[in-house]
């Protein structure tokens, strides 16, 4: 499942994570990232329990957007413990993502 953040939440569901958490920063009018919506819906259901993915819109969380200078939308961000550990923008393909999760976070994910 994932979880949209905001401001309000972006602490607690990215920060305090007790998992790693993949963020997906989009926006509503992107066109890729809509393309993109089904490959990381499934990362969060083939990921429940391993990882956390969350999703911040650029407009809504402008403030978020600019702290990790987001240009281009899409924008995924990997935090372990906190921190972010790597981040890559543009159209990604879903196996590209999980690449990069297995290299960033140290644990097995996907098939």
């Amino acid at each position: 499942m994932k979880v949209r953040v905001t401001t309000k939440n972006y602490e607690r569901e990215v920060l305090k994570s007790e998992l790693p958490v993949l963020v997906e920063f989009f926006a509503d009018w992107c066109g890729k990232c809509a393309m993109l919506e089904d490959a990381v819906e499934e990362i969060a259901e083939e990921q429940e329990g391993i990882l956390k993915v969350c999703q911040i819109e650029i407009e809504e969380s402008a403030k978020l957007a600019q702290e990790f200078e987001v240009e281009v939308v899409p924008t995924f961000v990997i935090f372990r413990n906190g921190k972010p550990v790597s981040a890559a923008s543009g159209v990604l393909h879903k196996e590209t993502v999980l690449e990069m999760l297995r290299e960033e976070i140290g644990i097995y994910v996907g098939h």
